[in-house]
C-alpha cells in the first residue's frame, strides 16, 4: 500500500516535503535581473566564438574572465580581490564515500617464507 504523505523526522521537513508548487506560483515570480558579469559574458561570448570557432567553452569563458577584470563595467575593478577563508589544519575533510581500511595484498612467497620459519 502506497503512502501518501512523505515520513520525516522534522515537522519543518514533513511541511516542505508536502507541500506542492504550482506552475502559477512559479509564473508569477518575475526574472532576476541579469548581473553586470552575464550582460559582459553575453554581449562577448558571440565575438569570441566567431573568432574561435570550434574552441572549447570552458576556454572562452576562462579568457572572457580574464577580460572582465579590467573591464570598465567592472564595479569591483581595481579592487583587491576578497581574501579567502582558510581551512582549520585539525579539521577532519568530508568525504562522499568513506574508504574500508583494507591490509596491502600480500604475495605468496611473503607468506610461505614466514610459514616455514
Amino acid at each position: 500500500m502506497a503512502k501518501t504523505e512523505t515520513e520525516s523526522k522534522t515537522k519543518a521537513a514533513t511541511k516542505r516535503a508536502n507541500t506542492k508548487t504550482s506552475k502559477a506560483d512559479k509564473e508569477d515570480k518575475p526574472k532576476r535581473a541579469p548581473s553586470a558579469y552575464n550582460l559582459f559574458v553575453q554581449a562577448h561570448m558571440k565575438e569570441w566564438k566567431e573568432s574561435h570557432p570550434g574552441a572549447p567553452i570552458k576556454e572562452a569563458m576562462s579568457e572572457i574572465a580574464v577580460m572582465w577584470r579590467d573591464a570598465p563595467e567592472n564595479p569591483n575593478r581595481g579592487k583587491e580581490p576578497k581574501a579567502r577563508k582558510t581551512k582549520e589544519p585539525g579539521a577532519p575533510k568530508a568525504s562522499r564515500k568513506k574508504k574500508k581500511e583494507t591490509p596491502p595484498p600480500s604475495s605468496d612467497a611473503e607468506n610461505t617464507a614466514e610459514a616455514s620459519e
